[in-house]
């Protein structure tokens, strides 16, 4: 190739890099629109919202939520940070939706963040550093347009986006620290992230060992300071809570089913249907680089957290009652090693104006660029029966609806207040246990959500006094959403009847993320009940 045309070369690769960040620019101005039409929505987005309100709340008024279960409270089968920061913050500004959600998104913007400044790295020259953020914000593009694929969960009051951030910093630090200090920061930062959520041991692992590759005594320094906050963290709430800590975040969670048709089946072809230009774009990256002499042992850690990212996902997903949101780390961490791996191909083939290492690149942008068209989840196909390559690409006919429905309409809007007004005006004691911060908003005391009694009914039986509230009629309404199923309430058709049938989009409103359920039937207690049959006595 003569001179002309190899100066050529680094354009291609610049219109490349621009091209790919096109349509992540447009996926992230896209959802921070969705966000907003969601942050303000005064209900659950996601059915387990409200109860994350309620444990906040309990922290702040000084009760534990790692507790006997019971009528009153049972505490969902996590962590506590997040709530624990909504009660922190909940001194400053009012508790509710509102904080939860800016929280969550503040924290997603922490991840990205983190993901643009890794990729920009060492670079010092003007022009290669915009290009290199440019590949940076392709990849935050690609977290953006996974926001469907993932269950709508990234801006709910949920303690996920917090983890990312945590895990995202972490991350960052192990990646561009240079000292064992930096490391060792690493590591008490993915300490915080498992008191997020536990799956944080993950992709934990996964930067120490990537990290023990690329230096021996940052590794140590970063799995010593992590074991010990994890211990000191973990022996404190034990020993506050009584064992209790220990029981609900580990033991119960070991009485879930662990379903493996369901890596098999769904998670694994799911992520390959959904994600392989992202998947293609971090292997070109990395064999790019390899073939032009500069790949580095820190890398290593992108890759042990990428493939510790897809296995966080299979094994999350395969656990009982698990949702989409467990598909975010097999989008980010992917995400942010090929964006991170890519600003370094483009870097190297700019400068060297090799025709192989060109090509490469161009196709490995475009790639990542075009990860952010995959906007909505695949179809159900089961195992490998089509290859994701020629049927991966949604179409847009099902991305669109599928986003916009993820937004409160005005219509729900104006029946969320109906809801509410209607909750107001019920006697108390109120009994809403699948939207139990409903009771708060309505000024009455919130008792225990469904999911808690779901979580320990199988190894600790039902809540004490929670049939009993039922049979003894202690509840002066009862609202049940339509996915309670027959005899989940024992006594409760023989000592309260149906009074009014909420309807959606009227007085009651569905989710937005999650497991798709709402307010359905409210319920009175029943004057001079029926006596019980000689048998039940």
């Amino acid at each position: 190739m003569n001179g002309g045309k190899r100066n050529l070369l680094p354009g291609l690769v610049a219109a490349a890099v621009i091209l790919a960040a096109v349509p992540a620019l447009v996926q992230l101005g896209w959802h921070l629109r969705i966000f907003a039409g969601r942050a303000s929505f005064p209900l659950d987005l996601e059915w387990m919202e409200g109860g994350t309100l309620v444990h906040a709340q309990r922290i702040a008024a000084g009760k534990g939520i790692y507790v006997p279960p019971s009528l009153d409270f049972i505490p969902f089968l996590y962590t506590p940070l997040y709530p624990a920061l909504l009660a922190l913050l909940s001194f400053v500004v009012p508790l509710g939706y509102l904080l939860g959600r800016v929280v969550s998104l503040l924290a997603l913007g922490v991840a990205m963040t983190a993901l643009v400044l890794a990729s920009v790295g060492e670079e010092v020259e003007r022009g290669r550093r915009v290009f290199a953020c440019l590949c940076g914000i392709a990849g935050a593009g690609v977290v953006a347009a996974s926001f469907s694929f993932t269950g709508h969960f990234y801006d709910l009051v949920r303690s996920d986006s917090l983890l990312l951030a945590l895990q995202a910093v972490a991350l960052l630090l192990a990646l561009r620290g240079r000292g064992w200090r930096s490391a060792a920061l690493a590591g008490l930062l993915i300490a915080l992230a498992f008191f997020a959520k536990q799956t944080a041991t993950f992709v934990g692992v996964g930067i120490g060992l990537g990290l023990l590759v690329a230096n021996v005594r940052r590794g140590l320094a970063y799995g010593v300071a992590a074991a010990v906050a994890l211990a000191a963290g973990i022996g404190l709430l034990v020993r506050t809570s009584g064992g209790w800590f220990w029981t609900y975040i580990f033991k119960l969670h070991q009485s879930h089913a662990f379903r493996k048709e369901a890596i098999s089946d769904i998670a694994w072809p799911f992520t390959q249907q959904f994600a392989w230009p992202l998947f293609l774009a971090l292997v070109l990256a990395t064999v790019g680089l390899a073939l032009s002499r500069k790949l580095r042992r820190s890398d290593a850690i992108l890759w042990a957290a990428a493939l510790a990212g897809e296995m966080a996902a299979l094994v999350g997903f395969a656990t009982q009652w698990a949702d989409s949101n467990a598909f975010i780390p097999a989008i980010f961490f992917p995400g942010f090693a090929a964006a991170v791996l890519l600003a370094r191909l483009v870097s190297v083939a700019m400068a060297g104006k090799k025709w192989g290492t060109v090509s490469v690149a161009v196709l490995a942008v475009l790639l990542l660029g075009s990860q952010s068209l995959h906007t909505a989840a695949p179809s159900p196909v089961r195992g490998s029966r089509r290859w994701p390559v020629l049927f991966g690409w949604p179409s847009l006919g099902h991305a669109l609806p599928t986003l916009a429905s993820a937004v409160p309409s005005t219509q729900d809007r104006v029946a969320a207040r109906r809801l509410l007004g209607e909750l107001r005006d019920l006697p108390s004691p109120l009994f809403i246990p699948f939207h139990t911060y409903y009771a708060v908003l309505a000024g009455k005391q919130p008792f225990v959500h469904r999911m808690g009694v779901r979580d320990v009914e199988a190894a600790l039986g039902r809540p004490k006094g929670l049939d009993e509230a039922i049979l003894e009629q202690r509840f002066a309404a009862i609202v049940l959403d339509w996915k309670s199923y027959p005899g989940e309430w024992p006594n409760l058709d023989r000592r309260y009847h149906v009074v009014h049938e909420f309807k959606e989009g009227v007085d009651s409103v569905r989710m937005f993320a999650g497991a798709q359920t709402s307010p359905s039937r409210l319920y009175l207690p029943t004057r001079d009940p029926p006596p019980f049959p000689p048998e039940d006595r």
